[in-house]
């Protein structure tokens, strides 16, 4: 995925690592507790060791003293059956325990209890040693008997059934991790397009709806914030043009007028040039902010770049004649017949824009280069001047700019950069690339990359 990728992927190492850990402990506090449990019962008082010490010291008619001793120091009783079944000895036998027993009843007992008390029996040449136990001490399987196959395949088994568990886990780990993922993606493009300003569509609700109905409430608010703010700049340029066409004709009239002094002409013409600045400068504000919120529709078609670079420099030509100025156009032949899918205008106002980004840094004058080449993929239209350059924390700006697809408003704060943005905005527009250099000596130069088709 995106950004989320990388924590989900971190989380699942931790989880795997976590199963692992807890698995481990398991086996361990089950072994040490299996293994406590029987050390402790496997003393000197186990059946084993108590049957054992108890034929040493007794005979067939009698227990030893010290044989009674250890039973009452354990809390333990015993007897002892001759072969016709008759106990001949029994030390501390609870009431309710027979002292005589057939055959059957030596079946059912020798492995299991008698009155509910466990006991354990030990055969000697003499007869049946029986040791009993307190009720609730020991839990004897009677069915005492289990297939060498089954045996031999619980291990396999126990391998098994930890996998499908671990298995199991890993799978509702990792529905739960995709169905969060597809809740979050959406949400995380539209934080991503809240981030620059851009609106974003209705979210999908789910498990994350209100973190949906947050982003949309707030992409909501931007995109009537965005409509506002085009609206008033469209609304501002349209009250700024009645009166400055106003401007410009009545000085266009007084600089062209031979009966008007000539100190009138010049300031009139100064001012008719200064109203054309503001004139372009209000065009390119309004292209602006209708590229920023997407207002300005690309009406695309098949086009030739050389005849769209041509009729830019003529423009620029016109619109500024005087003789400190100088173009120099040269068109490869590979790049005379390439074509590219444009909106023509639109390209149109991107290099007269570039063009003039040059005549306005450079009213000294300079001279403007204007080259287009083709490859096999791409169409390049390359235009540099020899003037002033750039500053260098100038360029670095721009260059950022163009990193980071600035709003309107931070491409106003460049002050001297709006052109070249405006341009910038066109061609990503196209899918194209538009970088931008400036030499240590001196001189500007801009490179548009366009496609082919």
């Amino acid at each position: 995925m995106k950004s989320l990728r990388p924590y989900i992927a971190r989380n699942l190492v931790f989880f795997a690592a976590l199963m692992v850990a807890l698995l481990a402990f398991n086996a361990a506090a089950f072994g040490i507790f299996f293994s406590g449990a029987v050390a402790h019962e496997a003393g000197d008082a186990s059946p084993a060791a108590m049957l054992h010490a108890i034929e040493d010291t007794t005979s067939a008619s009698e227990a030893s003293p010290e044989a009674r001793s250890e039973l009452r120091e354990n809390g333990l009783w015993a007897l002892f059956i001759k072969p016709d079944g008759d106990c001949s000895w029994s030390v501390d036998a609870p009431e309710g325990v027979p002292l005589h027993y057939t055959l059957q009843d030596v079946a059912r007992f020798s492995k299991g209890y008698i009155s509910d008390y466990p006991v354990f029996t030990r055969v000697t040449d003499a007869g049946l040693l029986v040791l009993g136990y307190p009720k609730d001490s020991y839990m004897k399987i009677t069915g005492n008997y289990i297939p060498m196959r089954a045996v031999q395949a619980l291990p396999s088994f126990l391998v098994v059934m930890a996998l499908l568990d671990v298995g199991c886990l890993f799978l509702a780990y990792w529905l739960s991790k995709r169905r969060t993922l597809s809740g979050l993606e959406p949400i995380e493009d539209a934080i991503e397009a809240l981030g620059t300003g851009k609106a974003t569509d209705s979210l999908p609700k789910g498990t994350l709806a209100n973190l949906s109905e947050s982003v949309t409430r707030a992409s909501d608010l931007i995109a009537k914030q965005n409509e506002a703010r085009a609206n008033w700049i469209a609304g501002i340029s349209h009250d700024i043009r009645t009166p400055l066409t106003l401007i410009m004709g009545n000085a266009e009239r007084i600089a062209s007028d031979p009966s008007a002094p000539s100190d009138a002409s010049g300031r009139a013409a100064l001012i008719s040039a200064q109203s054309a600045k503001i004139s372009n400068l209000i065009n390119d504000l309004n292209l602006a902010s209708q590229l920023e919120y997407d207002m300005q529709p690309l009406h695309k078609a098949k086009a030739k770049p050389s005849k769209i670079v041509r009729k830019a420099v003529a423009d620029a030509i016109n619109a500024c004649p005087e003789t400190r100025y100088s173009y120099e156009m040269e068109i490869e032949q590979e790049a005379e017949k390439a074509a590219v899918e444009c909106d023509e205008r639109l390209l149109g106002r991107a290099i007269g824009n570039i063009l003039q980004n040059s005549v306005t840094h450079n009213p000294q004058g300079c001279r403007i280069r204007i080259g287009l080449n083709a490859t096999d993929e791409h169409v390049l239209i390359t235009i540099e001047d020899d003037g002033a350059g750039v500053a260098g924390k100038d360029l670095l700006a721009l260059l950022k700019s163009q990193e980071r697809a600035s709003s309107t408003d931070e491409n106003l704060d460049l002050r001297h950069g709006l052109g070249l943005q405006i341009a910038s905005r066109v061609i990503r527009a196209h899918q194209g690339n538009l970088s931008f250099t400036a030499p240590v000596e001196g001189g500007f130069k801009t490179v548009v990359q366009l496609s082919r088709c």
